[in-house]
């Protein structure tokens, strides 16, 4: 069962990710299953132990690394994670399960997150980057504003041969707001 709400929207909660076998199962199912892995760039099965490790590392390396589940009626859907955090910027990564992909909860995810990362720590630029293939998730980080920063060419090795992964960022005075987005998500 996740933790205690972090973040709450309109249909996502974000709950912390505890140390629990519930917890840990979701994130090793992600980590290992063959429609997940692609996405989130993992080469090498993971084991109990290293989704053990991988929840308690982000606690002690950056106080404010914020790695949290998108909880859809108080079921785990998938992750949101704030992680690298520093001074003026962190960078961004997200998940679900496919069988709640289109349906709007990892942009209602995300933007909860970005306004925390604005709003609460106070950081001027979020990143994030996707494989050159993954055309919904840079379709969603398009949709929340962020910008096109570069590609790094030939950057992973994925399906057989070295692929490029696109470079996204957002600045805290480009950042629309959570509920323009939303709404304008709703009105579609």
């Amino acid at each position: 069962m996740p933790g205690k709400v972090f973040l709450r929207g309109e249909r996502v909660t974000l709950r912390t990710v505890e140390n629990e076998d519930e917890d840990i199962d979701l994130l090793q199912r992600a980590r290992n299953d063959p429609d997940l892995r692609e996405g989130l760039l993992f080469r090498s099965p993971s084991t109990r132990g290293q989704v053990e490790e991988f929840i308690e590392e982000p606690v002690e390396d950056n106080d404010d690394t914020a790695l949290l589940f998108v909880c859809v009626d108080e079921e785990p859907v998938g992750t949101v994670t704030l992680f690298d955090v520093h001074r003026e910027n962190a960078t961004l990564a997200y998940w679900l399960l496919p069988e709640f992909h289109g349906e709007g909860y990892a942009t209602e995810a995300v933007a909860l997150v970005i306004d925390h990362a604005f709003d609460t720590l106070g950081l001027n630029h979020l990143v994030a980057w996707t494989i050159d293939y993954n055309e919904d998730s840079q379709a969603l980080l398009d949709r929340l504003g962020f910008s096109h920063e570069g590609t790094y060419r030939e950057h992973v090795f994925r399906k057989g041969e070295h692929r490029d992964t696109e470079h996204y960022g957002l600045l805290a005075d480009e950042w629309a707001g959570s509920e323009t987005i939303l709404d304008e998500q709703s009105s579609s």
